[in-house]
């Protein structure tokens, strides 16, 4: 019998966390028992506890390839799905010049037209049938995706039709910044099996409009929400998600937006708030990286924030969970489609050449397929040393293609974001709220 390779102990006041990040469990362990699995004297522990740990898949058989069953699920998960997921930025253009935004502003804020969204339709139809596909759903993007509205409609009864002549389900959801939104909208986006819409706040009113105004300059929290007010009162229709983008600039700030935005304030608690880091790794937000917070500082924030959040209002689950691919993206299954129909993986990556994948023809045919498709496609994290041997491997899958490019220009090197230091961070937060 060995230890794992997976074992994570994380500290719990007096106790310990161990924490097989392959198996998933996760035990509350005496700080004798932690030093005996950390200097790897299995001899020492007790047997009723080596069994219970042979359970959980903290210790293993010496015959047992741990890294044989990361790379089994890796690939099923990576090939293997019967639902094709794709983005569609139904236009460059935006009503907002939000300060960070990965876009930039060197696009000509073209929006996809008829021509271009029957290609996209083609395209998914081929995609359903060819994999045998069961369920399609759309994702819509921007740019800000409801200033195209009117092409979002008619990309959605398109495949809707064809989901119920072939009896496929469909669903679709929607990432705008919540300017447009409204009834008529909202209703049209029901009708169309939309199962979730996530709207973007930076702070209370005075930083969020320094950070997401209009390009007259004028501040959009008003709108925004006035817009999740009407989200919050439709919960049983649709999961509506807060996201609040954090660096250095807003952090503090964002206490103060949990409480207005909280039980005690506007009680848009219905709505679940989601703290999303911002990066100052891509080509066109790079000048933006010096405000933005360092790995190491990353699980304390979020730790802090899940604390704050739930003291307002807002429900979570905190617990890490295996995840064989970094990114969905990774898989076979999902793509990313401009305006013109060019196809990316990473939404991060839109619109840069050096990342194209392919395009759609006429036909909905994925064509003029770019070596990089299979360069990202052929990333596997057990042939990268660092990530080979590291505890966090099945919690985090190998890492971001996006800041492993932006790193070394190459996707076949570490990634590492928001995991180390967080899962320790998440594990606490799970335990804690287990002993309430």
């Amino acid at each position: 019998m060995k230890l794992s390779n997976f074992n994570l102990i994380v500290p719990l006041g007096e106790k310990r966390i161990l924490f097989n990040t392959l198996s998933g469990h996760c035990v509350e362990i005496e700080e004798e028992v932690a030093d005996i699995i950390s200097s790897n004297k299995i001899d020492l522990l007790p047997p009723q506890l080596v069994r219970d740990f042979v359970n959980l898949g903290i210790i293993v058989e010496e015959s047992y390839n741990e890294t044989a069953v990361i790379k089994y699920y890796h690939d099923k998960e990576k090939y293997s799905s019967n639902m094709l997921l794709s983005t569609v930025l139904l236009t460059w253009g935006c009503n907002l010049k939000c300060v960070y935004c990965f876009e930039g502003s060197d696009h000509n804020f073209h929006n996809m037209n008829f021509t271009e969204a029957n290609k996209y339709i083609k395209f998914l139809k081929k995609q359903a049938i060819e994999n045998r596909y069961s369920h399609i759903s759309i994702c819509l993007f921007g740019g800000e995706p409801l200033l195209n509205f009117d092409m979002a409609k008619y990309i959605l009864d398109e495949v809707r039709d064809f989901c119920e002549k072939k009896d496929l389900t469909y669903s679709c959801f929607v990432i705008t910044n919540g300017t447009l939104l409204s009834d008529e909208v909202l209703e049209v986006l029901l009708y169309h099996h939309c199962n979730m819409i996530q709207v973007t706040l930076d702070g209370i009113k005075e930083t969020h409009d320094s950070r997401r105004m209009y390009k007259n300059a004028q501040g959009s929290f008003d709108d925004i929400i006035a817009n999740l007010k009407m989200l919050n009162a439709r919960k049983n229709d649709v999961h509506s998600v807060i996201r609040v983008n954090i660096d250095k600039t807003n952090l503090a700030e964002t206490y103060a937006l949990l409480k207005y935005i909280g039980k005690n304030g506007m009680n848009l608690t219905n709505c679940t708030v989601d703290f999303g880091i911002v990066r100052g790794s891509t080509e066109s937000c790079a000048a933006y990286s010096g405000h933005c917070l360092v790995e190491e500082e990353i699980g304390e924030v979020l730790y802090d924030l899940w604390s704050a959040a739930e003291a307002e209002g807002f429900k979570y689950n905190i617990r890490p969970m295996r995840k064989w691919l970094y990114c969905g993206l990774y898989s076979d299954n999902q793509f990313t489609v401009t305006p013109d129909c060019e196809v990316y993986k990473c939404w991060e990556h839109a619109g840069q050449k050096e990342h194209l994948m392919g395009t759609i023809d006429e036909d909905g045919n994925l064509v003029n397929i770019q070596y990089t498709f299979y360069e990202w496609m052929s990333h596997d994290p057990l042939a990268i040393k660092e990530c080979r041997n590291c505890v966090y491997l099945p919690v985090c899958g190998g890492g971001c293609g996006v800041i492993s490019y932006n790193k070394e220009k190459n996707y076949h090197v570490p990634g590492c974001f928001k995991v180390k230091g967080v899962v320790e961070k998440q594990l606490l937060k799970y335990f804690e709220d287990s002993l309430r």
